[in-house]
């Protein structure tokens, strides 16, 4: 039994903190309170489990961003915000991981912001929407990439029915 109580004594911080920040997540995330003790729970947490907490949008054309303010964001495609989490400098590090990190997020603190301004950034931390002439360029680039062999992880056709290299 003392070991039985050792094991949930163990794992009850994790499963009490998940349980918040999902509760936070289907609450008004504008609600001042749900987002400052949300924030609060997400000071430990690692980029990767609060990106997978934060909402989407749900039709799948939003995207993320992390702003000069150090604010990780996400969109819908007309670029609202629908949730937003203050960044420490550690984890706008991990952000970036293996990547320079432009100067700007060198000093970003997003978790001092107010729920005002994490939901309702400046113009500069909103990513802009592409234009047409934008995804003109990017399916003209990956019909170039197309049409010169190069696959992105999905081959054209089966390798096993490729003839083998002449040495």
């Amino acid at each position: 039994m003392e070991t039985l109580s050792r094991s949930i004594a163990a794992v009850w911080p994790q499963l009490h903190l998940r349980s918040w920040i999902l509760f936070a997540k289907q609450s008004s995330t504008a609600n001042p309170q749900v987002v400052a003790n949300r924030q609060l729970a997400v000071n430990d947490m690692s980029l990767h489990d609060i990106r997978r907490l934060m909402k989407r949008d749900p039709d799948g054309h939003g995207i993320s961003a992390l702003g000069y303010d150090g604010v990780l964001r996400t969109f819908d495609a007309e670029r609202n915000v629908l949730d937003a989490v203050g960044l420490s400098p550690e984890q706008v590090r991990e952000y970036y991981e293996g990547l320079p990190i432009p100067e700007r997020f060198l000093t970003a603190d997003g978790r001092n912001l107010s729920v005002k301004d994490m939901f309702y950034p400046n113009p500069e931390d909103i990513p802009r929407k592409p234009t047409e002439e934008d995804r003109a360029k990017v399916r003209a680039y990956n019909e170039d990439l197309r049409n010169s062999g190069v696959s992105c992880g999905v081959p054209s056709k089966s390798t096993d029915d490729a003839e083998p290299h002449p040495s």
